[in-house]
């Protein structure tokens, strides 16, 4: 018994811990995390999810404890997979990948200012792009077709709890709703939604 008080004793120190940070201050947070990614038709008839892992890291400048700017690069994998629902079928499937830049104000807040939410746009640069059809050839090379630039509105929120004066981890949910259409042939936008963690490095 005193060992589940003495976990819980130090759990509770790790999440109730942040790190409040002063102007001029930057952070490094290499990510990893699970992503889920539809287009609106296919979410809106019950299609299932295009997941994968999104990879990368961010930089964040603060402006004070409370404000700070954050940029960074994210490899991500968005798509749509196929409906085939009562009164809609859609046989076409697609996935895409990108690296994408999100460009976000921080707002940070609590005691510690251990939360923060974040708002912005996100730009993404295609890295690869295919498309079943379903015709029998599976996934085929649909590069010439899709648009080589997503851009799209970026949002999200998250947690840091310290491990020591310097490093830190977070858990946070972020999301990207598209504006652009991911390829030439068909109209179609990426909602991306991903729940990541990660190592905060003070600089």
């Amino acid at each position: 018994m005193k060992y589940l008080f003495c976990f819980g004793l130090l759990m509770s120190s790790l999440l109730c811990n942040g790190q409040t940070r002063e102007k001029g201050n930057i952070e490094l947070t290499p990510i990893v995390g699970y992503s889920a990614s539809y287009q609106l038709d296919s979410f809106l008839f019950g299609s299932s999810s295009v997941s994968g892992i999104q990879l990368g890291i961010y930089g964040n400048y603060f402006f004070n404890n409370r404000w700070s700017f954050r940029t960074g690069l994210l490899y991500q994998k968005m798509g749509t997979n196929n409906v085939d629902f009562a009164i809609f079928t859609n046989e076409y499937s697609e996935r895409i990948n990108y690296i994408t830049v999100p460009l976000t104000v921080n707002y940070h807040f609590g005691t510690k200012r251990n939360w923060y939410v974040n708002y912005g746009i996100g730009v993404g640069f295609l890295t690869k792009a295919e498309a079943n059809y379903n015709d029998g050839n599976g996934f085929v090379d649909i590069n010439n077709l899709a648009n080589s630039t997503q851009f799209g509105i970026n949002g999200g929120i998250g947690y840091k709890f310290k491990i020591s004066p310097k490093f830190l981890m977070v858990v946070e949910n972020s999301n990207l709703i598209g504006l652009t259409d991911t390829t030439e042939q068909r109209s179609g936008k990426n909602f991306y939604m991903s729940f990541n963690i990660g190592a905060v490095l003070k600089i």
